[in-house]
């Protein structure tokens, strides 16, 4: 038997969920992410470096700038991240310097007639064993530090990106199609990988001194193999890690999640609801607040907080371990130094083997901040894109505007949209006017230019040639956002937003939102009060929620405590689409509240819409007439035609018919076939048998 979905973390079925006497479940909060781990009861390349070069000098600038940005955000915090990369840069330089220490001791006693300095020897590998532990210790702590700053540059990156793509028009958006991989990641990882390029290369001045041929191996061999193993054995299956456990994972920090849903509406099918309702600004404030609350709460995935948050115990061995083959030779020169011979102690030098494993990890560093440099300059092209839809510099509406709408004009404007071949145009030539407070029904077959109108009158393109005149004024030369605080816009394209119901509407008008009362009247306009009926938590309900939930190494058909536990997560509440366009209705008539709107445009809203809900839906849209200018664009001539004042019949991008609905079905043209032929679909319909 399921669980009820009543919010409860528990399942109060009847049905237990079975559990393994030797595992337990074990929940944990990192970072945003609550996780629930089943856990196992237990006791204990070829390299052209000119070449390289050569393709950085175009992206020094790039890097220079990145470098700037980066120090700029948490100077304090790089500067310690920085002090331990060169830390660790010379680390194996000075764990070599004693090794050689120890090696020149063994090596005087075994040639001089006194002996091993056994004083000296001890407090060499004493020396060497605390400076392992601290350096154990530094670069466990570090991993916290750098923790700080990545989270710290990933949100400054994040703004920049969101206000970037946000700042797009269609227009510009068409020509940047491919910037959907770049991330707040891409700038951290380059960084990243620029100061481990610089440490590498500092180390390598200093290895070279440590250069040594290679020396075969010595008769302890096989003991001394085995004992280089350990440590990365010891690593590989002590440390703390969970790729491998059953485990389901869920985002619960409300404050991460929002900014989640609110960076989705950079996205390019968000576009036209962004541009024309204006919501930039409230969109940029409201992620800017979300991620103010979230602070320095690590996003990374929980899998890898699980990993950097292990005891810093099994570094410490893992590194102690790895100096047993050291120790065996220093514990043989001392029980046997008959034994040791100078090949033997030459064995123990490895710098030739470290060198080249540091020179390999240079070049697989440069060859990554080569590829990372192209990503890095596109990241910084969007910055600097300039909108093609130009602002204007004057405010609207104007001193001489009429308070029954708006008066709009088209003067032989043609129109292409970007991408399309030079002879296919979606208006071509087209002129007529409409004046203040006229309703106006625009009809036509698919693809004849009717919902052109509605984005050039809105500015979300702006025409090829020709003039749109708007209260005697070229549209262009109208500030943007005057223009679009004037204008109200009602789309079959217009979507839902990741937010809450409430959200949704109240976004028609961002200043009144938290009014429930026009939120309500709004919702009652829309006809969508059946609608929050059927939700659980009505209004606050999140109909498509931008969550990061899953489960791993689970079956939810198990049984298990675990599998309940995946039941219970957070599930997508469906609605079908005409519910959704009566909720994206409820928000064009919250719109309305604002006492500034003088055109409305209706494109195409009741597509999933019954006929009862399309009548009340613009019976609704009439009422709200008073002080507007009304542009309708509909294939259904039913409820609209007969009240419109002009009817615009539109053909292959030109005005084939324009007048009332009597004048053109007097002159029998392309209206008259259009409407005769939905007449039809209602006449002679065949009776039952």
């Amino acid at each position: 038997m399921g669980c009820a979905n009543t919010g409860s973390s528990v399942c109060s079925t009847d049905e237990k969920p079975k559990r393994s006497p030797r595992t337990r479940i074990e929940t944990l909060q990192l970072g945003v992410y609550r996780v629930m781990i089943e856990k196992r009861i237990s006791s204990t390349f070829t390299f052209d470096f000119t070449k390289t070069m050569e393709s950085w000098r175009g992206g020094i600038r790039v890097l220079t700038k990145l470098v700037e940005d980066t120090v700029r955000i948490a100077p304090a915090l790089l500067l310690i991240v920085a002090l331990v990369k060169v830390w660790e840069s010379h680390e194996e330089v000075v764990l070599l310097s004693l090794e050689n220490r120890i090696l020149r001791i063994i090596e005087n006693g075994l040639s001089s007639k006194d002996g091993i300095a056994v004083r000296a020897l001890i407090m060499t590998v004493l020396s060497r064993i605390i400076f392992v532990v601290c350096s154990s210790l530094m670069n466990h702590w570090s991993r916290d530090v750098q923790s700080r700053v990545r989270t710290k540059v990933l949100h400054h990156y994040d703004d920049f990106l969101l206000i970037a793509r946000l700042r797009m028009d269609l227009p510009t958006l068409q020509d940047n199609r491919s910037d959907d991989h770049l991330s707040a990641r891409i700038p951290w990882d380059t960084f990243t990988v620029l100061l481990e390029l610089s440490t590498k290369l500092f180390a390598v001045a200093s290895q070279l001194g440590f250069m040594f041929q290679t020396v075969r191996s010595g008769n302890h061999g096989i003991i001394f193999a085995a004992l280089c193993v350990a440590k990365p054995l010891i690593e590989n299956f002590a440390r703390q890690h969970m790729w491998s456990m059953p485990r389901v994972v869920e985002a619960t920090n409300t404050d991460y999640l929002r900014m989640r849903s609110l960076k989705s509406l950079e996205s390019k099918e968000y576009r036209l609801d962004i541009l024309s309702g204006n919501l930039i600004q409230y969109i940029i404030t409201e992620f800017r607040n979300a991620r103010k609350r979230l602070g320095e709460i690590s996003t990374d995935y929980p899998e890898t907080q699980y990993y950097n948050k292990s005891s810093p115990t099994t570094g410490l061995i893992a590194s102690f371990v790895g100096d047993f083959p050291l120790m065996y030779y220093v514990a043989i020169s001392l029980l046997n130094p008959s034994s040791m011979s100078l090949a033997t102690i030459a064995s123990l030098q490895q710098s030739a083997i470290l060198l080249r494993w540091l020179f390999w990890d240079v070049f697989y560093q440069a060859d990554s901040l080569r590829r990372d440099i192209s990503r890095i300059q596109h990241l910084y092209d969007l910055e600097k894109a300039n909108p093609i839809i130009k602002d204007g510099d004057v405010q609207y509406p104007p001193e001489n505007h009429s308070d029954k709408g708006m008066a709009l004009e088209l003067n032989h404007v043609l129109f292409s949209y970007p991408g399309s071949k030079e002879d296919k145009k979606a208006l071509d030539g087209v002129s007529f006017r409409i004046e203040p407070g006229e309703l106006i029904v625009i009809v036509g077959a698919n693809g004849s230019g009717k919902s052109t109108f509605v984005k050039l009158l809105t500015r979300l393109y702006d025409v090829n040639s020709g003039t749109i005149i708007v209260d005697g004024q070229d549209i262009r030369r109208y500030k943007l956002s005057d223009l679009r605080k004037s204008i109200a816009t009602l789309s079959q394209d217009h979507l839902l937003f990741p937010l809450s119901v409430e959200e949704n509407i109240g976004l028609g008008y961002p200043e009144a939102m938290t009014d429930m009362g026009l939120v309500n009247k709004a919702v009652e306009m829309g006809g969508a009060q059946e609608i929050l009926k059927k939700l659980n938590n009505g209004l606050k309900t999140v109909l498509d929620p931008l969550s990061i939930q899953y489960g791993s190494s689970v079956q939810e058909g198990d049984g298990t405590e675990l599998a309940a536990a995946l039941k219970q997560l957070q599930k997508k509440v469906e609605v079908s689409g005409g519910e959704r366009q009566r909720i994206v209705a409820a928000r064009t008539f919250m719109r309305f509240n604002s006492n500034q709107i003088k055109f409305v445009a209706v494109d195409e809203p009741s597509s999933a819409l019954d006929p009862e809900g399309e009548l009340q839906l613009f019976n609704n849209l009439r009422q709200k007439r008073a002080g507007k200018t009304m542009i309708f664009v509909t294939h259904r001539f039913g409820h609209l035609t007969k009240h419109a004042d002009k009817i615009l019949c539109m053909k292959d991008g030109k005005v084939a018919e324009y007048g009332s609905h009597a004048e053109l079905l007097t002159r029998k043209g392309e209206y008259y076939k259009m409407y005769n032929i939905q007449a039809q679909a209602f006449e002679n319909v065949p009776s039952g048998p």
